[in-house]
């Protein structure tokens, strides 16, 4: 039988649902060139609603190295008292390092938000043509034009095209110079969202760290 905290709750929830509506991708997985909603995204779509409906979320994230298995627990506790929780886990892949596992964190949090509250993600097509534009704009780019980009958002973080090129030739890659604008989108969008800075960074980090002990 439903108790009336349960019942409070999950009206609630009910009417927190019908605020937040659809989630929109807002950006682009450079591997597969793919869209997807970012988790700034769906916390910004979802976050007022529960909100203003009495929920708060917490999300925990969770390590298993004998399988290596990423989990995060997410908890929708309401101001009545009950709670809503889940468990999402995900393989961590086969690089076992801190980035690799921040991105599995990411990507759960986001698919256990959006499982747990029904929430459909689409693309961005319900007459913004603001954004339309300036996504349009921001295709039309040159080569130049998205280098410079890339130049001043590396700059911002400490890091030069130099260090790029040494990252991406590390990986069997070309360096910048060689990228043409399409690629040069998707490069920036991997910096500036996907963590690609904090690669880069590691990378230049590990190059200049001396070899053997004490110098």
């Amino acid at each position: 039988m439903t108790t009336k905290v349960e019942a409070a709750a999950f009206k609630a929830l009910a009417k927190a649902q019908s605020e937040i509506g659809v989630v929109f991708k807002d950006s682009t997985n450079p591997h597969f060139r793919s869209r997807y909603a970012s988790l700034s995204a769906v916390l910004a779509a979802v976050i007022p609603a529960l909100n203003g409906n009495g929920f708060s979320v917490m999300q925990t994230p969770d390590y298993s190295p004998d399988d290596a298995t990423v989990f995060v627990y997410t908890v929708l506790r309401h101001e009545g008292g009950h709670v809503i929780e889940g468990t999402t886990r995900g393989p961590i892949g086969k690089r076992r390092d801190i980035q690799a596992f921040g991105s599995c964190v990411t990507y759960l949090r986001r698919y256990a938000l959006l499982s747990m509250l029904g929430i459909a993600v689409d693309e961005d097509t319900d007459g913004n043509q603001a954004t339309a534009r300036s996504r349009e704009t921001e295709t039309a780019l040159t080569a130049a034009q998205w280098s410079r980009k890339i130049a001043q958002l590396l700059s911002e973080h400490g890091l030069t095209i130099r260090n790029f090129d040494a990252w991406s030739v590390g990986k069997g890659r070309r360096p910048l110079g060689a990228f043409d604008a399409s690629e040069l989108e998707i490069a920036h969008t991997w910096l500036d969202e996907r963590n690609g800075v904090l690669a880069v960074k590691a990378h230049a980090f590990s190059a200049a760290a001396p070899e053997g002990g004490d110098a």
